[in-house]
């Protein structure tokens, strides 16, 4: 009787502990890639006063970013739950601005040539006397279709107090991704 209640706590352990194990396999199978960098450099030659966002296309190949961070092309297919984690805009330069006190509000989105227009990262109040906005991106938007397009373009809408000359910023992007071999 004594053997009996010995031996099983000792196969229970053992059928509790193999069999996580297949689960084990899948979680360490998948990893996730953070803060994918993406910059990109914008110019505008004249940015009006408007009481509606003007919209800004820059094409961006997230493709080649996701890429590159891999190491490999075959990849690709594996991505899901891209999402844009962090977007900062730099003023580079404008005529006669030091800061961002000529716009009121900032809007970023992104489409591609089959895909509609969806926002991703907003700013409703820009802070006056600064050089840098943080946007507040959009939590739990994946945009995985978007990012494996070749034709995926950035749209940044501002909404501006002033007229601005020779504008020249820069977009400061971080995406976060999972890789999944299963896919």
């Amino acid at each position: 009787m004594k053997m009996k209640l010995l031996f099983l706590p000792v196969i229970l352990m053992v059928v509790i502990f193999s069999s996580c194990s297949g689960d084990d396999d899948i979680i360490d199978r998948i990893s996730t890639l953070n803060d994918i960098p993406a910059d990109a450099e914008l110019s505008i030659d004249y940015l009006p006063v408007n009481l509606f966002e003007i919209p800004i296309e820059q094409n961006l190949d997230l493709r080649q970013l996701i890429k590159d961070q891999l190491g490999v092309d075959g990849t690709l297919n594996q991505v899901k739950d891209v999402e844009l984690d962090a977007m900062v805009i730099e003023l580079i330069s404008a005529d006669n601005r030091d800061n961002f006190d000529f716009l009121d509000s900032v809007i970023l989105g992104v489409r591609t040539d089959d895909l509609a227009y969806m926002e991703v990262a907003s700013l409703d109040e820009v802070p006056t006397g600064v050089t840098s906005i943080d946007l507040n991106t959009v939590n739990d938007f994946y945009i995985d279709e978007y990012a494996k397009s070749e034709t995926l373009k950035l749209v940044v809408k501002f909404k501006s107090t002033q007229d601005v000359y020779n504008l020249s910023i820069k977009l400061k992007m971080k995406f976060d991704a999972q890789i999944d071999p299963s896919l």
